[in-house]
């Protein structure tokens, strides 16, 4: 990749005498040339491709996938191919991420920070991934919240993005097909403000191509409201219980740090018919600007994540795991492979990796041929022998 040269700050100051629209739409007119610029010489293209957004070079083969996918309405081009061997290759790492959700390794990216990954799988083979989940999925679509969104913090950032996407029925028709181009399974991330907003977006999204599995969202700590759910044990139970009158795929609730009893929460979502749990979402913060004597972020709080809580997220997984008998995602500023040991030792059947993929896209590829060469070193039969190995015996 041709090196991307550090773009020029340019301020771009709001016209008081104009309407805060027109200055805006000009403001960013000025950054979308910018963009094509340094697209341009990200992707080693020249402004015309990146303007007609075609290439003037031959297409990849996953582009060209992605591309039929979206012109057609025929199924996606499965080429016979010789088999690719990886580091994992012949190791098993299979596992069950939630009561009748069979994976090909336990290593999931998190909802919010992979896209709809197709962002990411002209970066990385996608393929190779236990599955994918998608930024957060709501009934209409949402602008999302106002600037500032991120917060960088020792070990971590704090974000209040505000579930920004194009609603349930755009994503269902925009990426479906492109998701059964990747080969990938997919977990839909979903976010609402009442019980009906569950339904309806799994509603919506019934169908589409390449999911596998819904995660309710019930704890979103930078939206109004959005953590009312997942603080709540009634609450998230009857969330759940309307989910799953809904749809026949398996559906995993996201549980909150911030709940006052998260164990009780964990506990209720079962009893519900959750069949898996994801522990844990972000952990609600802040930053001031000690300049302006105002929050660096537009909604004040946010959600911190990254390797700053991840002792919070490995005691929570320990917690759940052993208060109930369905399969536990862990989640919470992972990195590599012995990040994602300590949580699949604390009980966790898989593991989710956010925040340090916008470091390295890379990271969990690298975190399942860690896990693979773990397996072979120990000599173990396949990686479910470490799930749950720190739990309290008897």
């Amino acid at each position: 990749m041709p090196f991307r040269r550090e773009r020029k700050k340019v301020e771009r100051p709001i016209d008081v005498s104009r309407s805060i629209e027109e200055s805006l739409e000009e403001a960013a007119a000025g950054e979308e040339e910018e963009d094509v610029v340094d697209l341009a010489d990200l992707d080693d293209a020249s402004a015309k491709e990146v303007v007609a957004a075609e290439p003037e070079h031959p297409a990849s083969d996953l582009g060209i996938r992605l591309r039929d996918a979206l012109t057609t309405d025929a199924p996606p081009r499965v080429e016979a191919r010789p088999p690719v061997r990886h580091p994992e290759t012949d190791v098993d790492l299979a596992v069950d991420a939630a009561r009748g959700l069979r994976l090909r390794n336990p290593v999931l990216t998190a909802s919010g920070t992979f896209g709809q990954g197709i962002e990411y799988a002209e970066l990385i083979d996608v393929s190779r991934l236990g599955a994918i989940v998608n930024k957060g999925t709501t009934p209409v679509a949402r602008p999302g919240n106002p600037q500032y969104r991120i917060a960088e913090t020792p070990s971590g950032i704090l974000n209040s993005i505000g579930l920004e996407n194009p609603g349930a029925t755009e994503v269902a028709r925009k990426y479906g097909k492109q998701w059964a181009a990747l080969g990938v399974p997919v977990i839909v991330n979903v976010a609402g403000y009442s019980v009906d907003d569950y339904v309806y977006v799994v509603a919506e999204m019934a169908g589409t191509p390449g999911v596998v599995a819904f995660e309710l969202n019930v704890s979103c700590p930078n939206v109004k409201g959005g953590m009312l759910f997942g603080c709540d044990p009634g609450l998230a139970a009857e969330v759940t219980r309307a989910v799953k009158a809904e749809t026949d795929l398996p559906v995993i609730v996201k549980l909150t740090p911030n709940a006052p009893d998260v164990v009780a929460v964990a506990r209720a979502c079962e009893e519900a018919g959750a069949d898996g749990l994801t522990a844990i979402n972000t952990v609600l913060g802040m930053r001031i600007d000690t300049a302006r004597r105002r929050p660096i972020l537009g909604t004040g709080s946010g959600g911190l994540s990254g390797p700053a809580i991840r002792p919070i997220a490995v005691h929570i997984t320990y917690q759940v795991a052993q208060a109930v008998t369905i399969p536990v995602i862990g989640a919470g500023g992972i990195t590599s492979a012995e990040d994602a040991l300590e949580f699949l030792m604390a009980g966790a059947a898989a593991v989710q990796i956010g925040t340090a993929t916008f470091a390295d896209p890379l990271a969990p590829l690298k975190t399942i041929e860690g896990l693979a060469a773990y397996v072979r070193e120990q000599r173990l039969g396949s990686i479910r022998e470490v799930i749950g190995a720190a739990l309290p015996r008897g």
